[in-house]
């Protein structure tokens, strides 16, 4: 049997068709066997290819035979000649053809002659399709590059038309438009209320906090150069979905205005508060402590409980406390844990301290892991005493109690990435970028239409602060003047 496919086209006005380019594919089976079904992938992409150049090659003609004449008087533009423009697009690369004509002469005054116009270039000033874009981002996002594109290139038509440094780059490109489109929703955040007019939120229940550390790309220098902090947090909600953040420490202003920006984009309004869960780092105190839309901060009971596990294990490795004491020294400890799990943080740092006095008797228990460990735990109480609350009447009205929704952000922004089986090594510039690009594809909040939203911004951006875009480069032709003398 043979598959004979043609193309023709059609006016949506007078519904008249016209021939195309003939026949765009041959496809033939001579034996009867289903050994080999449908298409196969070869001939899919010939024919993807084949139907995308045909496509673009009428969409841009018919689209030119609108632009030959002036709009202001109406008389029809010379034409001073012909090049070609390279698009590319999901299914291939094409090649069109691309006039260049001399503007009017009703355009002409002494100051301004007349000159070029290049209508092609002038309206299509990114050379890549939004929907190729948004494929290489959201590939790139999940694998490495150089794997992403060869995935790309091993199931659509894009022969020598995408590379692995052209989707680090448009990763770089996204996530820089992604970090500008944040930083104007910050300086559009309106102020919040007083603090006597506050509420809970009534959407966001909790957010959660962590940070992690990725292999910095400069071996050299000291102990900064080494390693890329870089911030993951978790929002959870009421009635969907949780919706994750991510940043560098070093690429942000402000910490507390990407919390709030996160904060406000997901529903929180200026007269409400969230609570924020986090560990001890000093970082996130400072994130709530300038954060207008937090309310306090909790420290999370994850690393409470490792702290006083970590005591009671030591127990049964001290040499100084008899195996008949050792059952009542750790039950001393479990007492002072469930004190603090009911909100009495106080009451079981004196416990600890009672029992670390009792075992100072002891010769030799100031040396000791035990003596080490009932002081970490505490130390960590005292210092963090304004973070405790009542972890037992939180866990029973369902409210969050640890930071486990922020460390398994961690892993599924950054550890998944951009450091677990993967030998990598960042720049702070590439990690933020990617963590953008990444927490946007996570969110479900990346598609071809956001990519458009970040080109019209961008480029609104530059026209408000006079920035003219980026040109591409083209080789001067030295024979053939811009403009009339």
């Amino acid at each position: 049997m043979r598959l004979i496919i043609e193309a023709r086209m059609a006016d949506e006005d007078s519904d008249t068709v016209h021939d195309g380019d003939g026949v765009l594919a041959v496809v033939e089976r001579r034996d009867c066997s289903l050994a080999h079904l449908g298409l196969t992938l070869a001939e899919g992409r010939s024919l993807l290819a084949k139907v995308q150049a045909g496509l673009v090659s009428k969409q841009v003609e018919w689209w030119f035979s609108g632009q030959t004449h002036c709009r202001r008087c109406g008389a029809a533009l010379s034409h001073k000649d012909s090049r070609s423009t390279v698009l590319r697009t999901v299914y291939g690369k094409v090649t069109v053809k691309s006039p260049r004509l001399w503007s009017c002469a009703c355009q002409q005054t002494a100051r301004a002659p007349r000159h070029v116009v290049h209508p092609l270039s002038k309206a299509l000033t990114n050379r890549t399709t939004p929907e190729l874009e948004y494929l290489q981002a959201e590939w790139a996002a999940h694998l490495p590059y150089r794997q992403a594109t060869a995935m790309l290139n091993e199931v659509l038509p894009l022969d020598k038309c995408i590379s692995f440094s052209g989707t680090r780059n448009r990763i770089h490109a996204l996530g820089k438009k992604l970090d500008a489109d944040i930083e104007r929703d910050i300086a559009k955040l309106p102020q919040a209320g007083a603090d006597g007019q506050v509420r809970k939120s009534s959407h966001v229940t909790s957010v959660s906090v962590d940070s992690a550390w990725l292999r910095h790309c400069d071996s050299g220098g000291g102990l900064g150069l080494r390693h890329v902090n870089i911030f993951a947090g978790r929002a959870m909600f009421k009635d969907g979905p949780p919706k994750v953040y991510a940043y560098v420490h070093k690429e942000v202003t402000s910490a507390a205005a990407r919390l709030d920006q996160f904060l406000s984009r997901n529903g929180v309004v200026t007269d409400e508060r969230v609570t924020v869960i986090s560990d001890d780092a000093g970082e996130f105190e400072k994130a709530v402590q300038g954060s207008q839309l937090a309310r306090n901060r909790i420290l999370d009971w994850f690393h409470i409980a490792m702290k006083f596990q970590a005591a009671q294990r030591s127990v049964f490795g001290s040499k100084m406390i008899d195996p008949m004491e050792r059952q009542s020294v750790e039950a001393e400890i479990t007492h002072a844990k469930w004190l603090v799990w009911h909100g009495k943080g106080g009451k079981a740092v004196q416990r600890i301290k009672a029992l670390d006095g009792r075992l100072l008797m002891r010769e030799g228990y100031e040396f000791s892991t035990l003596w080490w460990n009932l002081n970490t735990v505490s130390c960590y109480l005292r210092n963090n005493a304004h973070t405790l609350v009542n972890y037992g009447a939180r866990h029973r009205k369902g409210l969050p109690i640890s930071s486990s929704i922020a460390e398994s952000a961690v892993n599924q922004v950054i550890s998944h990435r951009m450091a677990k089986k993967r030998q990598m090594r960042w720049s702070d510039e590439g990690a933020q970028y990617m963590a953008q690009v990444r927490a946007a594809v996570l969110n479900r909040e990346f598609s071809p239409r956001r990519i458009l939203s970040l080109e019209m911004a961008a480029s609104h951006h530059r026209k408000c602060i006079g920035v003219a875009p980026p040109r591409r480069y083209r080789t001067p032709n030295k024979s053939d003047p811009a403009t009339i003398p």
